[in-house]
């Protein structure tokens, strides 16, 4: 039964590739592509990127990120942007999101990761500023405590926050769709806190948390079915997002005036 979750997981999500060269910030798909290292300023180009109204459709629709990480503050102030546009975030078949785009991944509403897509983490890795020992120690901990509140508040469970703390920032904990499936993970990673109980509650229970508590997927011959099945649940819930969306549009203004 886990292989056929994973696997059919993994055909519903599915997506194109994304470009072999792109900007930083630009338009791609019906969404918006965040690509490469995330730099001081990238906050300040995003804000510049989308104040075209046809922009900032197209973030508030979904954003594809391709990051192997960076600046962690400048992670965390593009990430409460995306969190107030209550945007829906991805990561496209050959791109990866690991280090601090991670917390842009986990920022969005609803959360994909594509066939052939990577996401990883590490312990949170920041530019010391200049200071005494026991100044620098205390800027570091005072950022990794506000990445850690910020991801808790998005409902990160507590498991990829601890893999995050114990994988040194030399290395990398890449997530697989078994261990997530295996750790109960798959629908706590790919929804917002709280977000889940009200797309079920308009869209009906969600397919991959329903097969994972005992209600196995159909056989080989109907796994079509079932993948189109996962398909109309994910639109019906974007749909619902899309709707709830529009509602906080004076927050988005009062960040784009910023």
């Amino acid at each position: 039964m886990m292989r056929a979750i994973v696997t059919l997981l993994i055909s519903a999500f599915a997506g194109a590739c994304l470009p072999s060269a792109a900007a930083d910030i630009s338009a791609f798909q019906r969404g918006v592509l965040i690509q490469g290292t995330i730099e001081k300023g990238d906050y300040a180009r995003v804000i510049e990127f989308i104040r075209h109204p046809d922009n900032y459709g197209r973030f508030a629709r979904m954003v594809y990120l391709d990051s192997s990480g960076g600046d962690v503050e400048e992670a965390i102030k593009i990430a409460h942007l995306l969190d107030k546009s209550y945007a829906a975030t991805h990561v496209a078949h050959g791109a990866r999101c690991y280090s601090a785009c991670f917390i842009l991944w986990m920022s969005g509403v609803t959360r994909h990761v594509s066939s052939g897509a990577t996401l990883g983490v590490h312990r949170i890795h920041v530019q010391l500023k200049e200071g005494s020992i026991d100044q620098q120690s205390a800027y570091v901990s005072r950022i990794a405590l506000t990445v850690e509140n910020y991801m808790a508040g998005l409902g990160t469970p507590r498991v990829i926050l601890d893999k995050m703390n114990a994988t040194a920032p030399a290395d990398l904990f890449v997530f697989s769709p078994r261990w997530l499936a295996e750790q109960h993970l798959l629908t706590a990673v790919s929804y917002r806190l709280g977000f889940i109980d009200a797309a079920q509650a308009r869209c009906g229970p969600e397919p991959v948390a329903l097969a994972m508590r005992g209600k196995a997927p159909p056989v080989d011959d109907e796994a079509d079915r079932w993948v189109a099945q996962i398909k109309s649940w994910i639109t019906c819930a974007d749909e619902w997002r899309a709707s709830t969306q529009r509602g906080d549009g004076v927050t988005i203004a009062a960040l784009l005036g910023q």
